[in-house]
This record gives structure tokens, C-alpha cells and sequence, in this order.
């Protein structure tokens, strides 16, 4: 059973692209369990997601940002576009954070230049069009994501297709936080080697056999990263 230990220190939940809050993070458990052990949660959508359709220009980083700084000091959990975003919050205003986890930042994203909306524009395109894809699972998970969580395609196409900040290699080591680097062993965006490497205060755990998209609904990955989140300090 996990004893809290920063009662007065608030966890928020940042969800990857196409899903948002309630789907991502209530309905698969983590915030009964993290208000069980007594702590106060708080989710952040992407821009374009759930809560935040009328932000879709926005950076996600600046909303993290503007909810850490009301509390003064917050742990935070983030997940693949959310845990990049988690990561530019705390490599910018490294004060505000004390422990964060970022489930399924791939290297390849930051290395391959992924998270350019030129890299993105196929993936736009086809969350805009009134057809089904063929031949293109990922874009069929997407849609089907998307409408699980009952979001809106065309906010969510939306931010895609707009510029952001994005977290340098550079930055990465600007993060102060006690930080858990949770990779998925069959995430077909590959390893968080440079992440793990790079993040000062860093400490890794792969989810064996777990794809991308299994990660955050994976109970082993919540149990450590509960476990690692209501640690002192």
C-alpha cells in the first residue's frame, strides 16, 4: 500500500495526443489510485484535447506551466506528446517540479525531428479528411482514439499543424526534478536511451513487451510510477 508522503504537493496528468483526461488517465485507474494514497490530482489536456479545444495554437508546455505555477511545486506525470511537453515545463522553470515520470518519450522523436508539424502534415491530413484510411493503422488508431475520447478531429488535427517549442537535447539536462523514464519493450518508436542519459536526476523502467500505446493502460507501469511519484522528496 502506498503511504503519501507530499500530501500537499499535487500530481498532474498530461495525456498524449488523441486522448485526453478521462480516458487516459481516469478511466485506467491512475487517479483513484493517487487520490487513495492521498494525493490531489490535476489533468492537463493537450491544446486541441478534451477541456482545451480552444487552445489548439497554444504550447502544451505553457499550460503545464501555468497550472504548476499555482501551486508553487507539483510532481507531474506525462505520456508520449505529454511527456515531451512535461519535459520542456520542467527543463524551462525547473523550480516548479519535484518528481515527474514520462512514459513513452521515444528518442526518435526528439532525434528525427518527429514533432516538426512539416513531420506531421500526413498524420493532419488525415485526421481531416471524411474518409476512412486505408493501409494506415497508425491513422486508424488515431481517428479511433479520438473518437473513444470524444474529442474533436479537426482541434486535434489543429494543433498537430501548428508550431510549438520543443525540448532540446541541450535542455534536458535544465531538469532538476527527480525523474522516472518509463519506455515500453516493443514500442515501435523505439528506446529512451538519450532521455534516461541526458535528464540529471534520472532512473529507468521498461515495461517488457509493451507497445506505445500500451504503456499508461499497463498495471505494472502504474504501480512503479505510483510508487515512485509518492516517494519524500
Amino acid at each position: 500500500m502506498s503511504i503519501n508522503t507530499s500530501p500537499d504537493r499535487p500530481v498532474i496528468l498530461i495525456s498524449g495526443i488523441a486522448s485526453n483526461f478521462e480516458t487516459q488517465w481516469r478511466r485506467s485507474g491512475w487517479v483513484d489510485r493517487l487520490e487513495a494514497a492521498g494525493r490531489t490530482v490535476i489533468g492537463v489536456d493537450l491544446p486541441g484535447h478534451g477541456t482545451n479545444t480552444d487552445a489548439v495554437g497554444r504550447d502544451a508546455a505553457d499550460l503545464i506551466l501555468e497550472e504548476a505555477a499555482k501551486h508553487g511545486s507539483v510532481d507531474a506525470i506525462g505520456f508520449s506528446a505529454g511527456a515531451w511537453a512535461l519535459l520542456l515545463a520542467a527543463s524551462e522553470q525547473p523550480a516548479l517540479f519535484e518528481r515527474i515520470a514520462v512514459l513513452g518519450a521515444a528518442d526518435a522523436v526528439l532525434t528525427g525531428g518527429l514533432h516538426h508539424e512539416s513531420m506531421q502534415q500526413p498524420v493532419v491530413e488525415g485526421l481531416r479528411s471524411a474518409e476512412e484510411p486505408a493501409g494506415n493503422p497508425m491513422l486508424s488508431l488515431l481517428r479511433s482514439i479520438i473518437a473513444d475520447a470524444g474529442n474533436d478531429r479537426e482541434a486535434v488535427a489543429g494543433h498537430l499543424a501548428s508550431s510549438h517549442r520543443f525540448v532540446t537535447v541541450e535542455g534536458l539536462g535544465a531538469v532538476k526534478a527527480a525523474v522516472l523514464v518509463v519506455e515500453g519493450g516493443a514500442d515501435m518508436a523505439g528506446p529512451s536511451d538519450l532521455v534516461a542519459e541526458k535528464v540529471p536526476n534520472a532512473t529507468r523502467f521498461t515495461v517488457d513487451g509493451a507497445d506505445h500505446f500500451d504503456i499508461p493502460a499497463d498495471q505494472q507501469c502504474l504501480e512503479e510510477v505510483e510508487t515512485f511519484i509518492n516517494k519524500a522528496g
